[in-house]
């Protein structure tokens, strides 16, 4: 069954694969600034799963 909580756990690696990838692109590109917001949200909507979770 997939609960909140592992949704948050297994967005979190999803996560730390796009901030590796944040760090190989070259600052100041668009591919970089995207991957920064998207990383972003990501990190806001992890919380907010599992903030649902407990």
């Amino acid at each position: 069954m997939i609960t909140y909580h592992l949704l948050g756990f297994y967005g979190l690696f999803v996560a730390l694969g796009g901030a590796a990838l944040r760090q190989v692109l070259p600052r100041g590109s668009r591919a970089h600034r995207l991957v920064t917001r998207v990383l972003l949200a990501a990190l806001l909507l992890i919380t907010a799963l599992v903030g649902l979770s407990y």
